[in-house]
């Protein structure tokens, strides 16, 4: 009795380990997030809208902001991989730069024809 007992408290200890590090995980992504957005929001508002092609600056300052946010995501995702659920388990770096390359936000941006290298780490 004694030993399912010990078995019992080690599981709902265990998922509330699981469950904590899930929740740190959702906070990490959420500043991961906002930090994001807030520096694109600023860089996006230093543009003169009438250009038509980035300078070397502006792309610069384009890829850092995006290659810290697929880093950074990357980071914390394989950080915490052993308690993400399965589906979210094996997402790699390229699976990343992939959902960023893809969201609304850059198909916008794709007129400017900006090539950044986010795979070096």
């Amino acid at each position: 009795m004694k030993k399912i007992m010990a078995v019992l408290v080690l599981v709902v200890c265990s998922q509330y380990a699981v469950a904590d590090s899930l929740e740190r995980y959702a906070r990490q992504v959420e500043k991961i997030s906002t930090q994001y957005n807030t520096q694109m929001k600023s860089f996006l508002r230093s543009l003169n809208p009438q250009i038509t092609q980035f300078d070397a600056q502006q792309k610069a300052q384009y890829c850092a902001i995006v290659k810290t946010y697929v880093d950074d995501m990357y980071k914390v995702t394989d950080e915490n991989r052993s308690n993400l659920p399965p589906s979210s388990m094996s997402i790699t770096k390229q699976d990343v730069i992939n959902k960023v390359n893809n969201s609304p936000e850059m198909q916008i941006l794709k007129k400017y024809n900006i090539q950044c290298d986010l795979n070096n780490a």
